[in-house]
């Protein structure tokens, strides 16, 4: 091999100095361990019994029952859903909150108004309504504003 001088020698010495550190920093380690690789078993698909089909009489007896669960329920139900509902929710609010005001604030013009809205919020416009009608329609609204006592009533004698 020829003698390398000059530059070309200092590049071939730079690139043994290189290889040398590199291989002097090379740090040997274990080889690494794998995990084992589980197989899977075949699942087996269960033999299931299928269920029996119901007689005549049996479905007949059943439909007979569920119609006597839904007549006994009835009355009680039928009070809470529905306009039925709505109405009782409105006529109990109001004679709730009539009863409280009288109490609290006898005599009091506000407690009609209280009541009838105490109706119309828990009942709706059907359970204000049915609260008005039964406690006496607007002409008991019209007595706080001062319609029906500042107004004497004729008497007609024969």
């Amino acid at each position: 091999m020829a003698k390398l001088k000059g530059a070309k020698k200092a590049a071939f010495l730079k690139r043994m100095a290189a290889g040398r550190k590199k291989a002097n920093t090379v740090k040997k380690s274990a080889p690494k361990k794998r995990k084992t690789t589980t197989t899977k078993r075949k699942s087996t698909t269960l033999k299931r019994v299928l269920p029996r089909r119901k007689t005549m009489a049996v479905k007949r007896r059943t439909r007979i029952a569920r119609r006597s669960k839904s007549v006994g329920r009835g009355i009680g139900s039928s009070l809470k859903t529905g306009v039925i509902g709505e109405v009782v929710k409105g006529i109990g609010a109001g004679s709730l909150v009539s009863l409280v005001m009288s109490r609290v604030a006898p005599n009091s013009s506000l407690t009609p108004i209280a009541a009838t809205g105490a109706a119309f919020l828990t009942g709706g416009i059907v359970g204000g309504a049915a609260n008005l009608i039964l406690t006496g329609g607007l002409g008991q609204l019209g007595t706080m504003f001062g319609g029906g006592a500042s107004m004497p009533q004729e008497e007609f004698g024969v």
